[in-house]
């Protein structure tokens, strides 16, 4: 059935209409009606072109289609980086689906038959992406990922953070063979993970120890596969208080650790009944963090800490158990414990060992990774540690060691900062990301990275809260315009730059279909099925003028 591509609905279009259909009376009363010397069969020749002019005249305006129930119809492209015995496995076990080559004009024309398209792979063609998106069918998109063995995918970690906090490094590798995934800085090893000859996700953690522009590397089995650059924030200094039973070297060797590391620190501890000692380091506050015993749970400086959404944190645990339970009962956690080992400890390296316990992972809870240390998050952060004394790695001369335990156990401790940027890497030259702030004393409106400025939207539930997204024009290092004079890394098109494109795609491609489906729907409207066979405009553009030469040829002859 012939339909026709035209809003009847707007008036000037019925005003175009009406005149275009008067064009064919005042032809026939001019070619013919007014002809006194007879129909000839030069005349018959004039009107047939005339009509057909009008009628292509009438088609450019119309545009008319056929339409036709859809049936079940499936494409596939490939990528360029799809292997041929990937691509065959593919196509035997989708028979019946049509393999499309957008660089033919005829398979562009093909797709408004099909029902949905399968993009397999990752490096498409560039019309590919332009050419879904301007299709008016609007296909069903599917997509297939292929990676090749060893190749990292979906690989993301903390672009902007804080000296001291945690990183986090996750993707997907499919291992070709049993081989060791290793992050390291220079000669030391961040983090490490066995991959087994199978697809397996990773995560990778290790505290940030510098500042500024800072970059690690990814190496499988040896061989540096990536580098990775993230931006580290000065640490915001923290206060922390102890308070204890009993003056130790453990608690004593930190606090002048913590000391030495700008932070402020208030030592108290109970050298009789009625006679307490404090030590005060770097001008002591009200506590960021108190660390203390199991005995001092319901201390009235813990139970204020908590309240206040600060952290505290256990140490010096002798009977997890029987400790634990008490805790929870004072200040209202969930933390379980289970006993490992009959030995009186387990070994966690060389020179630090644990007590035979083990927490109960809970959705509730963080584990610290590598280590004994579990933070429940409530109102503030409490967190619990198994581990026995960390002060002989000092003893030894191993203070990178040391460095490494407290930095990993206080990232997960630590109360919210202030002021916090939250981008995730890579970023991409052209592509959108987001950008998210939180905490800020003062809501910003905009931030400025380099030349561009970005617009944010503040939160409807968190006023310190913001959200913007930008395409970065620019690749490298670029300033953004906080009070830190923070940086962002933007890559150029790398290896997983054709994996994030295609993500992007998708995202657009999808709200973009969405938005387009809700317009459509309403009162007066129905979604359309089936599928239009039609010229272009292009085409009836071409067939007018073809149609007004021959008119002007045969006019001339």
């Amino acid at each position: 059935m012939i339909q026709f591509n035209y809003d009847w609905s707007d008036f000037l279009n019925q005003l175009i209409f009406v005149l275009a259909v008067a064009v064919l009376p005042m032809q026939l009363w001019l070619l013919v009606f007014r002809n006194s010397s007879g129909f000839t069969g030069r005349q018959a020749l004039k009107l047939g072109l005339n009509v057909v002019l009008w009628v292509a005249v009438m088609g450019f305006i119309l545009q008319p289609y056929l339409k036709r129930e859809s049936s079940s119809a499936t494409g596939i492209i490939f990528g360029k980086n799809v292997s041929s015995e990937f691509a065959k496995s593919l196509t035997d076990s989708l028979k019946s689906a049509e393999i499309l080559d957008f660089s033919s004009l005829q398979d562009l024309e093909s797709l408004a038959s099909l029902d949905t398209v399968i993009l397999a792979g990752a490096d498409f063609h560039p019309s590919v992406f332009s050419t879904l998106l301007q299709s008016e069918h609007h296909p069903a998109i599917k997509y297939i990922s292929y990676v090749k063995p060893d190749q990292l995918q979906e690989l993301t970690w903390k672009a902007i953070l804080r000296k001291g906090e945690m990183q986090k490094v996750k993707g997907h590798i499919k291992s070709s063979v049993a081989q060791v995934l290793k992050l390291s800085y220079g000669s030391q090893t961040l983090d490490s993970v066995k991959l087994n000859k199978e697809t397996k996700s990773f995560t990778l953690n290790f505290p940030v120890f510098t500042e500024g522009r800072s970059s690690v590397d990814l190496s499988l089995n040896g061989k540096i596969i990536d580098t990775l650059r993230f931006y580290a924030r000065p640490s915001e200094p923290l206060t922390f208080q102890f308070i204890l039973d009993n003056p130790d070297f453990e608690s004593r060797n930190l606090a002048g650790w913590l000391g030495k590391n700008g932070h402020s620190v208030l030592y108290t501890t109970a050298l009789s009944k009625d006679i307490q000692s404090k030590l005060t380091i770097n001008k002591a506050k009200d506590p960021d963090v108190v660390i203390t015993d199991p005995g001092n749970a319901s201390n009235s400086i813990v139970k204020k800490a908590v309240a206040n959404g600060k952290s505290v944190l256990f140490i010096n645990l002798t009977n997890p158990l029987k400790e634990i339970a008490a805790i929870n009962g004072t200040l209202g956690t969930k933390i379980q414990t289970r006993r490992s080992s009959n030995e009186e400890a387990v070994t966690i390296s060389p020179e630090l060992t644990a007590l035979p316990y083990q927490f109960v992972a809970s959705n509730h809870a963080v584990l610290v990774p590598g280590y004994p240390v579990l933070v429940e998050k409530t109102r503030g952060n409490i967190g619990v540690s198994l581990l026995n004394e960390t002060f002989p790695l000092m003893l030894t001369g191993d203070s990178v060691a040391y460095q490494k335990v407290w930095n990993a156990i206080l990232a997960i401790v630590h109360p919210p900062t202030k002021s916090n940027i939250d981008l995730t890497a890579p970023i991409y030259q052209n592509l959108k990301t987001t950008i998210n702030l939180n905490n800020f004393p003062k809501k910003p409106k905009l931030l400025q990275v380099e030349d561009d400025t970005v617009f944010l939207n503040g939160s409807a539930l968190n006023v310190q809260s913001a959200t913007g997204s930008f395409s970065p024009v620019q690749s490298g290092w670029l300033t953004l315009s906080d009070s830190l004079g923070t940086e962002m890394f933007v890559q150029n098109a790398g290896e997983t730059f054709n994996l994030t494109k295609m993500q992007d795609f998708l995202r657009t491609y999808n709200t973009y279909k969405t938005r387009l489906t809700e317009a459509m729907i309403g009162p007066d409207r129905k979604i359309e099925e089936g599928i239009k066979r039609q010229f272009s405009s292009w085409m009836w553009f071409g067939i007018v003028m073809v149609c007004l030469a021959a008119v002007w040829v045969e006019g001339k002859l």
